[in-house]
């Protein structure tokens, strides 16, 4: 009988070899199968609609001048800059 380490030898190669071969083949058909739409979850679809809507007639009733002050007028009044003279 052959000893272990001869099997060994030759059978690693050619295990290596059939196995390629197959992952080789599963992968071409892998790539022929039709593409299957993706899921999409549309359930909040209408919420978002009536949301959006809502946005938008809370916006056109809005007066044009608004006492409220922007973002970046507020941020500018609160920046302080301070100068370092000397080292």
């Amino acid at each position: 009988m052959a000893s272990p380490e001869i099997l060994f030898a030759l059978g690693m190669p050619v295990a290596m070899a059939v196995s390629g071969v197959a992952a080789w083949r599963l992968s071409k058909k892998e790539s022929q199968k039709p593409e299957t739409p993706q899921w999409r979850d549309d359930s909040l679809d209408e919420w978002r609609r009536e949301r959006d809507a809502e946005a938008e007639r809370e916006r056109t009733l809005r007066p044009a001048e608004s006492h409220l002050k922007t973002g970046q007028e507020e941020q500018q009044e609160i920046t302080n800059r301070h100068q370092r003279i000397g080292g």
